[in-house]
């Protein structure tokens, strides 16, 4: 009987463990929503206009509403948290966790311009404190006071997030926008957005971000264009104090009408932005915000600061540097590169704004084939070809005689046999000789703009 009572004490502790687990979970859930909630609003961009968390034994819940500091933009989330270890929502997965949350986010907008659908979301937060959230926002059409009409087709990704919610990954996909104006329809086809960041010791977001469109398509009366494959990406570093940066154009095709070209690439770096400067300037920016002011005082303000923080900046010597660019076309590739600095290290760029343009200094060059010359030589061509039929001097059976393939071979042999509309292209773009081709070569020097070394006469 004795061991009979020692079994049934312990089967009876063991159960009131287990009970209280859930409890016990719902307790660091708390702790977690907590934490992310100062370190959502620690930089002072968003702020808590509402926050309330219940905590059950089995489940909580949690409202909480966002406000993007200094506009009447608001984020409102409704959480369901389900405690840990083996949280009792459907799907029954049998994995520990701390916690599952669904969630139901609301955008709010001014003024009632554009109403967007809830995301609703399905985050796992993991007994180490780390977390993934599936988020998705169901499509929509709207729209706006002008008679334009919008439909998103939606939204669909996942974020990964570290324990201390100071650094993240994601993917996050859209099958497309679709804006229908008077005037024509603008489109954007799978949009993608992926990003792999940590918060630097400065509180700076630093690592790697991307933006896509698959297919940017315009479509009017007027104007009948595209670009294929447009992708930007970024990638931030903080090291010595700086923070560098290199960013990332391609696109696989360009289009207005029927001509296409393509594909093209272009690499630009900023280096050498004092970190220290930067925190300052922020503190200012979020604090004008918080002023309230009026939008005219609160712009001639944020003037001042930028003008400021450039003053500030320049005393590193920053710099700005196009190591690549590339746009091929179907007469041949135009490259070019172009580095400039801002060097305010001898000047008082800060007191005197008038002294930037003279610690601007730097160079670039833009190389064109000989094929492309020629191809601009044709248009010439075939503009004096135009001007000579509406001139009245031809007879209707010669311009009859003016066909698409007559007027091809008029154009090629213009160029071969008259070097002038060559030289004129050359003379018009200021171009210069290089091997077999041509270039051009701007430069900023001491205030003042040069064209392959003479200053640039402004007509």
């Amino acid at each position: 009987m004795k061991k009979l009572s020692i079994i049934l004490f312990i089967v009876l502790l063991l159960a009131a463990a287990a009970g209280g687990l859930p409890y016990w979970f719902g307790m660091q859930a708390e702790s977690a929503y907590e934490a992310m909630i100062a370190e959502m609003t620690a930089n002072g961009d968003i702020t808590v206009t509402n926050k309330n968390f219940q905590r059950g034994w089995l489940e909580s819940t949690a409202d909480t509403t966002f406000t993007i500091t200094g506009t009447p933009v608001t984020v409102t989330s409704l959480d369901r948290i389900q405690h840990g270890p083996l949280p009792l929502d459907e799907p029954l997965e049998l994995t520990p966790v701390l916690a599952r949350v669904k969630s139901q986010m609301s955008i709010g907008l001014p003024g009632g311009v554009l109403k967007l659908p809830p995301i609703s979301g399905r985050t796992t937060f993991y007994l180490a404190g780390n977390s993934q959230s599936r988020i998705e926002m169901a499509g929509a059409k709207t729209a706006t006071a002008d008679g334009a009409a919008i439909e998103w087709k939606g939204l669909t990704g996942t974020i990964d997030t570290s324990a201390d919610f100071k650094s993240s990954k994601g993917e996050l996909s859209g099958p497309a926008l679709i804006i229908t104006a008077k005037d024509g329809v603008t489109s954007f086809n799978r949009i993608t957005i992926g990003f792999d960041q940590q918060k630097s010791p400065s509180g700076f977001d630093i690592g790697t971000a991307n933006f896509g469109v698959d297919k940017l398509v315009i479509d009017s009366a007027k104007l009948n264009a595209g670009i294929d494959g447009l992708r930007v990406a970024s990638t931030t570093q903080e090291a010595g104090g700086n923070l560098n940066s290199t960013l990332n154009f391609n696109f696989r095709e360009v289009r207005a009408g029927a001509d296409k070209q393509g594909p093209g690439q272009m690499t630009v770096q900023v280096r050498k932005l004092d970190v220290a400067t930067l925190v300052k300037f922020r503190k200012q920016m979020r604090d004008l915000k918080k002023q309230n002011m009026p939008p005219e005082q609160a712009n001639m303000m944020m003037l001042g600061k930028t003008l400021e923080l450039l003053g500030e900046l320049a005393k590193k010597a920053p710099e700005v540097e196009i190591t690549k660019m590339s746009f091929k076309t179907a007469d041949g590739e135009v490259t070019g590169k172009a580095k400039f600095v801002l060097d305010g290290s001898q000047l008082d760029v800060a007191g005197n704004p008038m002294l930037m343009l003279k610690a601007l200094s730097g160079e670039g060059e833009v190389k064109l084939p000989d094929s492309l010359i020629a191809m601009l030589a044709g248009s010439d061509v075939r503009r004096d070809l135009d001007n000579l039929k509406a001139s009245g001097k031809l007879t209707e059976a010669e311009i009859a005689k003016l066909t698409p393939k007559r007027v091809a071979m008029i154009t090629q042999q213009a160029i071969k046999e008259l070097p002038q509309y060559k030289d004129s292209v050359v003379s018009r773009l200021k171009l210069v000789p290089d091997g077999p081709n041509y270039k051009i070569v701007a430069s900023l020097k001491s205030g003042q703009l040069l064209v392959n070394d003479q200053p640039l006469q402004m007509q």
